[in-house]
């Protein structure tokens, strides 16, 4: 159900590219992503699930414009350049995934919260970086 809130943001954060550009818009979604993600570390079912919304929602559209980033960012083999991408995407969740796990055994829901928070956190850092570069 989470996963619908995608539906609305992957093309909210479409139009709001045409406005602000591709790296507010990415930094916005990636921090929308940490608020949820903090929401869920509460015991209140209500914060969870609200927690889930946004966290669903800042995902899709994060990667709505992480994703068209790769066309205008390549110089020459754009195919490959979005293939590329699609496999990092791919490779680092199933990375993601695994090393989750080891977190979830060793410390519970905190240990995947605070793994997944480093992850956003290094994420919003190179975005900024990106985004300052192409200014």
């Amino acid at each position: 159900m989470a996963y619908l809130t995608g539906t609305w943001s992957s093309p909210k954060a479409g139009a709001m590219t045409v406005r602000y550009g591709r790296g507010p818009v990415l930094l916005f979604s990636t921090a929308v992503m940490l608020g949820g993600l903090l929401l869920t570390l509460f015991s209140s079912l209500w914060l969870i699930f609200i927690g889930m919304l946004l966290f669903s929602a800042g995902f899709f559209a994060a990667h709505s414009v992480a994703s068209s980033w790769i066309g205008p960012r390549a110089r020459r083999a754009r195919g490959q350049a979005s293939s590329l991408y699609l496999f990092s995407y791919y490779l680092g969740s199933s990375m993601a995934g695994t090393l989750g796990g080891v977190f979830w055994h060793n410390y519970g829901w905190n240990g995947v919260g605070g793994f997944i928070a480093l992850m956003l956190l290094a994420a919003l850092l190179t975005g900024a970086c990106l985004h300052k570069r192409l200014k």
